[in-house]
């Protein structure tokens, strides 16, 4: 398997694991906020995986590829989801 389809589904995996835990701490604020901060952050990464991912499979050319994650970059940064916060934490 490669790489990326590895981290692909270890995003997938995470996420579903977060979306599990969210309904067993339903009520306690400050569990819940930190889990949906992580899952926010592995919405967000895996936005990038899928560019790259698209650029790696030819859907994209190199300059394509740049304009998008540039642009992705900057989307993410205006609502200040970069730096990522979970993966750091």
């Amino acid at each position: 398997m490669k790489p990326d389809e590895v981290l692909v589904r270890e995003v997938r995996r995470d996420q579903d694991d977060i979306l599990a835990s969210l309904a067993l701490v339903r009520g306690d604020r400050s569990l819940e906020d930190r889990l949906f901060d992580q899952l926010v952050d592995l919405l967000v990464e895996g936005m990038f995986i899928e560019l790259r991912q698209s650029f790696h499979h030819g859907l994209l050319d190199r300059d394509a590829y740049v304009v998008e994650l540039r642009a992705l970059v900057e989307m993410c940064r205006s609502v200040e989801l970069l730096p990522l916060r979970g993966r750091l934490a």
